[in-house]
């Protein structure tokens, strides 16, 4: 390995730098892994593992066998128990890294996304500490990493172009502006007194205007949908990843532009509520033209809980022209046995029915870049495989036939809950909605009334800063 630093200490700072780039939370962690395996392979992690529980049992063990006065077996789990005390406190500073890396099963939410500070832990004012840090990790990684100092670079241009609006800022703006407006730019800087008299401002002018007989108007639209267009993310694929792909089930398609659908991004949810219940009410939203009426509860989902991407990031998606790589096989009937797949068999997974989300995301994260690079030919760093996103599915599922048998399947990101916890999104009931339908599951659902269908995505679909 071409490296200049410890290994140890770069898979510390690739596992902590993760936590805070958290769309590109694998690629770091994909390193870590490749480094940890020159000083601690996953099966002798394993081992070890096996062996601290082992030891864990022993002093209660060898208690019975005093209680019998068994005086041999006491020397012999005595033995034991010196033996594999030795072996764990020789990888002490190991372990710990090693389980950082190798056994990761928590979803991390970029503290820097819009609107997810009351759930990270974060408040904005702690924002511009965390980018510095993060910052100064990918500087450390770029000198002691000479093979990945490029991406390195990146990210660290990445987070230094990042623009944050501090406390301050928050204060000095909100008197002049709209009570809604103020709102929106005290949520972001983590002024959560100022925020909830905000709040309160409102919940009057609601019960003002029920009083009135006035019904109340929608949110007024937020910095969420305010940025300038994005660009297309068009991708010409070399021949022989499109040959690849086939191989594994993957075909191309290219998604349409609905640019007029973000724009409804303006309504995402913030933490204020419209009335009483807390319930936002949307019939006075307008859709754009041609719209579906039945897309309106799904729309209603985005606007009343905020939902983030396997990134960590919000979700909101751009909706521009995009080629993506799809399993684009029919929905599953009713009694069918899901088609043999070379990419389930790549994900090491068992098969597409009754999977829980929480294995699904083990899976592609410990083998995902794998499958993108070798599998594919394509940079893991600039794609990545994910359970179908939400909005490619409903923008490809009425060509596809989707949408129309009594199952759901899941979808790329979860739904925030109020008390942090993630449920993962689905979708796709004939029963609930069909093509419409997006509800929120346990990470630890394995019903085979779901499925898993993949796509590869470019990353910069996941990023909203």
């Amino acid at each position: 390995m071409n490296t200049d630093g410890d290994p140890l200490s770069m898979v510390s700072t690739l596992a902590e730098v993760g936590t805070l780039d958290t769309v590109y939370r694998d690629v770091y962690l994909e390193r870590a892994r490749a480094l940890l395996t020159g000083v601690l392979p996953l099966e002798e992690f394993r081992h070890v593992e096996h062996q601290k529980a082992e030891l864990a049992t022993l002093p209660l063990m060898i208690g019975r066998a005093l209680e019998k006065a068994d005086w041999s077996r006491i020397r012999e789990l005595s033995s034991r128990s010196e033996v594999l005390r030795q072996t764990v406190e020789g990888k002490a500073r190991q372990i710990p890294l090693a389980q950082a890396v190798y056994a990761v099963t928590d979803v991390r939410l970029d503290p820097f996304s819009p609107g997810l500070q009351p759930f990270t832990g974060f408040a904005a004012k702690d924002l511009p500490a965390l980018r510095t840090r993060a910052v100064e990790q990918l500087t450390a990684l770029e000198r002691a990493d000479a093979p990945w100092k490029a991406f390195y670079g990146e990210r660290r241009a990445a987070l230094q172009a990042l623009a944050l609006t501090t406390s301050e800022q928050s204060a000095t703006g909100s008197s002049a502006m709209d009570p809604r407006e103020a709102a929106q730019i005290a949520l972001k800087s983590g002024d959560m007194k100022g925020l909830a008299k905000l709040a309160e401002t409102l919940m009057t002018e609601v019960t003002a205007s029920k009083r009135q007989g006035v019904p109340h108007e929608a949110p007024a639209r937020s910095t969420l949908g305010e940025a300038e267009p994005a660009a297309d993310l068009l991708t010409p694929y070399a021949d022989e990843t499109l040959e690849a792909a086939r191989r594994l089930g993957l075909a191309a398609r290219r998604l349409e532009s609905r640019t007029e659908l973000a724009s409804l991004r303006q309504y995402a949810w913030t933490p204020l509520v419209s009335n009483e219940s807390g319930r936002i009410h949307v019939k006075n939203v307008p859709l754009p033209a041609g719209t579906p009426e039945a897309l309106r509860e799904r729309f209603e989902m985005i606007m009343i809980h905020p939902l983030v991407n396997s990134g960590g990031a919000r979700h909101l998606p751009k909706l521009v022209a995009e080629d993506v790589l799809v399993e684009d096989f029919p929905d599953l009937k009713e009694g069918d046995q899901p088609p043999v797949s070379d990419l389930l068999a790549a994900l090491g997974l068992p098969s597409r029915r009754g999977l829980p989300r929480i294995a699904i995301e083990q899976a592609l994260l410990t083998r995902g870049a794998q499958v993108v690079e070798k599998g594919l030919g394509l940079d893991p760093r600039a794609f990545r495989i994910v359970c179908i996103p939400p909005d490619v599915h409903l923008r490809l599922g009425e060509a596809e036939g989707w949408g129309r048998q009594p199952l759901w399947t899941h979808f790329d990101g979860y739904i925030v809950m109020a008390n942090g916890r993630l449920r993962a999104l689905a979708g796709g009931d004939l029963r609930y909605g069909g093509l419409y339908d997006l509800l929120g599951i346990g990470r630890d659902y394995d019903s085979d009334r779901v499925m898993a269908r993949f796509a590869v995505v470019r990353r910069e679909r996941m990023v909203v800063w």
